[in-house]
């Protein structure tokens, strides 16, 4: 998979989210201003069980408003997300390339591919981190490795839940990879396991997918500068 490819999936993927929040916003944003119409138009004639029906009126009002927020918020999100994507596609020309966040990696990845994990049945949740964790590696190859990794699991028919978390192992920097649960959790973890060296890398960086059986079913993938001719 090459950084075109790449980008191409991931923001098909998140477009398709920020229609949906749009969609979200008009049609909440319709219903309040209806039910604002509405109480305007009958509040002052209204007595008795009018008081029930302006209450009733207030709450379905104040849930509208409440969507569009969330909707808001979750739509600021992925425009930062989509930001960060286009920004990292820099890289390829040398504009950005590196050190980056893997924890920022991590949370722009699971709401950009959103969509195409919903398609898959595949849960995909960012572990959040007290600190940055910077390695030398430019972002847009650690998206790549991370939508290889999810492509692994979709492969053997998704229906997992998968967690990344950006973290150090032996003082290296890297993503902790887990397969937390759901019915395909086992051939997920054997394609993962028979696929230690993830491709697509750009020369220059390598990225590894290691087991990290001492901790339970779960692995280290493990980003690092290398040689060109080795790469």
């Amino acid at each position: 998979m090459n950084t075109s490819q790449c980008t191409a999936r991931l923001l098909a993927s998140a477009v398709h989210d920020m229609r949906n929040v749009l969609a979200v916003i008009r049609e909440s944003a319709g219903l309040a201003q209806d039910l604002a119409a509405l109480a305007d138009a009958s509040g002052s004639g209204k007595t008795g069980g009018g008081n029930s029906d302006a209450a009733a009126g207030q709450q379905r009002l104040g849930s509208a408003l409440a969507e569009v927020q969330r909707s808001v918020g979750q739509g600021a999100a992925l425009a930062e997300a989509m930001d960060y994507l286009a920004q990292s596609g820099g890289a390829e020309s040398g504009e950005h390339g590196g050190p980056c966040d893997l924890v920022r990696v991590n949370r722009s990845f699971c709401l950009l591919a959103a969509r195409q994990a919903r398609a898959a049945q595949i849960n995909l949740v960012s572990g959040e981190s007290a600190e940055p964790v910077w390695a030398a590696v430019p972002p847009m190859d650690v998206l790549r490795a991370l939508l290889e990794i999810f492509d692994l699991c979709a492969s053997v028919g998704g229906q997992v839940q998968l967690r990344f978390t950006a973290g150090r192992r032996q003082k290296e920097e890297g993503i902790v990879v887990e397969v937390l649960e759901g019915a395909n959790r086992e051939l997920a973890l054997a394609a993962m396991t028979g696929s230690p060296m993830l491709s697509g890398m750009r020369p220059g960086w390598r990225a590894a997918l290691m087991p990290w059986r001492e901790q339970g079913p779960r692995f280290f993938l493990s980003l690092s500068a290398c040689d060109s001719d080795a790469a």
